[in-house]
């Protein structure tokens, strides 16, 4: 958000705290500047995907407009994530041990697949949906490459983002969590090779045959 002009900023800082939006005259009103100018402003957040809006068509003349925060322009806004994440995993590995937690990201992971499943039916070979996988790995933000899909030599899955970095630093248990989801959906060994979060810079998963 700090890219944006410091009028952009002040709408969405505004948005954010009227959430049932604003019309332009309320956000010109705002930022003390005209209504041409707030709308040139809005019209840039809108092509930047940080707002939508509604209208609504009131008893005479043209339906009237608000604006509102898109999801975009809420994320835009800090969170704090890791450090709740954080917190929570040092609680169960206090209370379950780190093998313990292991194994609950596993049964994470196994409920997740689940919900993946429609993903990867179609698939009509190995090759195939290993692509399919590593599609769906880039929709969660991990930034995937299928480096060899031979399943005869081993597979090998590349994600050059790890989505829970700074969490997975503190917490290596999180690390189950991707191998499981990658066993249940591909229905093979998976190996982690290589681990950002260990120091790498890539995570490597290998994928082979169940013998």
């Amino acid at each position: 958000m700090r890219s944006l002009h410091k009028n952009q900023q002040s709408i969405l800082q505004f948005l954010l705290a009227h959430r049932t939006g604003a019309t332009l005259d309320e956000l010109s009103a705002h930022l003390k500047i005209t209504n041409t100018a707030t709308k040139e402003h809005v019209l840039k957040l809108l092509d930047q995907g940080y707002l939508t809006f509604e209208d609504s068509k009131g008893s005479v003349g043209r339906p009237r407009r608000r604006y509102l925060l898109s999801e975009v322009g809420h994320d835009a806004f800090p969170k704090q994530y890791s450090w709740l994440s954080n917190s929570l995993l040092a609680l169960l590995v206090e209370d379950m041990g780190s093998e313990g937690t292991s194994t609950l990201m596993k049964s994470l992971a196994d409920k997740v697949a689940v919900s993946m499943k429609d993903k990867f039916a179609n698939a009509s070979s190995t090759a195939e949906l290993l692509a399919k996988i590593a599609e769906a790995m880039n929709d969660l933000g991990y930034q995937t490459v299928l480096k060899q899909s031979d399943i005869r030599k081993g597979a090998v899955l590349e994600a050059t983002n790890c989505v829970y970095h700074s969490v997975a630093k503190q917490h290596p248990e999180l690390c189950a969590f991707d191998i499981q989801l990658l066993k249940n959906v591909s229905n093979l060994n998976v190996r982690l090779e290589k681990c950002i979060a260990r120091g790498n810079d890539v995570c490597r998963f290998c994928l082979t045959k169940n013998k």
